[in-house]
């Protein structure tokens, strides 16, 4: 294949992958102007969903297709995400 191809496979995964940069970059504007509207509620919101979350992984009762390394994995993942997205907003604000 030649350097100004793109195989089909690769396109399905491109496509996917600005499909998520654009909900991430939505979603971005939508929780700064919340940092900045309504910093304390959001950041208490962003919090319990943390814990939501943490709850619904590690309980077993969301994922249900995963095993039980995977979901504390998925869990981890989730939560340094969250936590990572608070400290983001906070530096943009």
């Amino acid at each position: 294949m030649s350097d100004d191809t793109i195989d089909p496979d690769k396109a399905v995964a491109i496509r996917l992958r600005a499909r998520l940069a654009v909900v991430e970059r939505a979603a971005w504007f939508g929780m700064v102007h919340a940092m900045k509207t309504r910093p304390e509620e959001t950041e208490a919101y962003i919090a319990s969903e943390r814990a939501r979350c943490t709850d619904g992984f590690g309980s077993g009762a969301w994922a249900k297709d995963l095993t039980d390394v995977e979901r504390t994995m998925l869990a981890e993942e989730v939560d340094a995400g969250l936590a990572q997205l608070i400290a983001d907003a906070r530096g943009e604000v």
